[in-house]
């Protein structure tokens, strides 16, 4: 169960004026910031959409078994499983070995963390109390957590280091037959799967043996820890029980895992089988690699199994707008927060009148919406023209023209309605000027 603090502070109305109106110059620079990143955001998007449209209209198909010198340089789709010669790959400390192509070992501790929530109320004379709780509880991280930062962190102290940590390793060269695959590809290999380690002869560090019956040969499970994986008890003095685990799934270090204490480690491995997979890349000699469109937009493309190029242009097409609209939810979410700070010191201004304060914060908020609506438009139509200018420009160019077009029509038309009710003799100049 979670303990928990609760720390009462008190802030005066002069106090308050002054940190909100701080908060306004915080305010516009964030806005700021905003409107960049909603420049970037779109700039990226309309980049990575023409690429991979003139990407669809030149991509060649090959197969991997044979490379096909006259498609060097050009853009390439291919399937075929993965492969690599490289010797097995080996946890160092642990001795896990798999024939794949990488092996990750993930390191979780059992850690404190921090949690904190603040409510605040009104007070007479306008000042306020904020009450702050602190919930403190453990959790599985698989990074360090500093508890240096923490509220009470004499009681909730967590390790500066760890015993053992994360790692990942790789073979190289992993090929598409006989097509060597880029270092960008091969980031892009992370269908990891669990590895079995009761089909492993696992290493026991020495700290975690009993020193009187520990030899100096290896440390491997085939010499002294056969019998803990297996339930052979015959040599289970060979290994201090109560600080090193190896089950199926996972290594855990001290104590009980149905009891975890702070500092305990669970430790797995998975690795990255050879798969099938269909890439559309640059052909570069016997290599693959990424390819720059006519915009210097460099993009690779990866799926599982099986695909055509042309499922696989329409995936990331769909991809790309979907990233794109998430961003920018997310942009104008943060842009209508930042307006609302640089709005809080009216609101705090209006505290005096309690009634007041609540229609203030109403409008307050409206009006920070209106100006998210105007300027986050606004920035993704810049955006766009800074990206597109010729489209933009030509767009531009055809509106005034129906604009100048029609005016002069109006112009006309009014001066056709004068000549067909101009006076046809001297009689009508007379009573005209009359």
């Amino acid at each position: 169960m979670a303990d928990k603090v609760t720390v009462t502070s008190k802030n005066s109305y002069g106090s308050r004026v002054k940190n909100s109106f701080a908060k306004i110059w915080w305010g516009i620079l964030l806005v700021i910031l905003s409107i960049v990143w909603i420049f970037k955001n779109e700039q990226n998007f309309i980049q990575t959409k023409v690429a991979l449209s003139e990407w669809a209209e030149i991509v060649k198909e090959t197969v991997s078994t044979e490379i096909n010198p006259e498609l060097d340089w050009f853009e390439v789709h291919l399937y075929w499983e993965t492969n690599s010669s490289a010797e097995m790959l080996k946890d160092p400390v642990f001795g896990v070995i798999v024939d794949d192509l990488k092996l990750s070992r993930n390191v979780q501790m059992y850690q404190w963390t921090e949690d904190s929530e603040e409510h605040c109320t009104d007070n007479v004379w306008w000042s306020e109390t904020c009450e702050t709780t602190y919930s403190y509880s453990k959790a599985w991280e698989d990074y360090a957590v500093n508890s240096s930062n923490f509220y009470e962190s004499a009681w909730h102290e967590n390790p500066t280091f760890w015993e053992y940590e994360s790692q990942n390793r790789e073979k190289s060269p992993i090929m598409l037959w006989v097509y060597t695959l880029d270092s960008v590809f091969v980031n892009s290999l992370n269908n990891y799967r669990a590895v079995n380690l009761s089909e492993q002869e696992i290493i026991v560090p020495e700290k975690y043996k009993v020193s009187e019956s520990v030899e100096t040969s290896e440390n491997t499970v085939e010499d002294n820890n056969n019998s803990y994986l297996y339930g052979d008890w015959e040599n289970e003095s060979t290994i201090n029980w109560t600080k090193f685990h190896v089950y199926n799934d996972h290594i855990y270090i001290w104590d009980s895992e149905w009891n975890p204490q702070v500092w305990d480690l669970k430790i797995t491995f998975s690795s990255v089988k050879t798969w099938t997979i269909s890439v559309v890349w640059q052909q570069v000699g016997n290599s693959l690699t990424s390819y720059t469109v006519s915009n210097w937009k460099s993009i690779a493309l990866l799926e599982n199994w099986q695909v055509t190029a042309e499922s696989m242009f329409i995936h990331a097409q769909q991809s790309n707008k979907t990233m794109t609209w998430i961003f920018r939810g997310l942009l104008l979410l943060l842009m209508f927060i930042w307006f609302s700070m640089m709005f809080e010191f009216i609101t705090t201004l209006a505290k005096v009148l309690p009634f007041l304060s609540k229609i203030v914060w109403v409008w307050t908020s409206i009006i920070a919406f209106a100006l998210t609506l105007v300027f986050g438009f606004l920035a993704f139509s810049i955006s766009r023209l800074a990206v597109r200018p010729v489209v933009w420009i030509s767009c531009l160019v055809v509106a005034i023209a129906w604009i100048v077009i029609l005016v002069r029509a109006r112009k006309n038309k009014k001066s056709d309605k004068w000549i067909g009710s101009a006076p046809k003799d001297e009689k009508d100049m007379e009573i005209i000027e009359a």
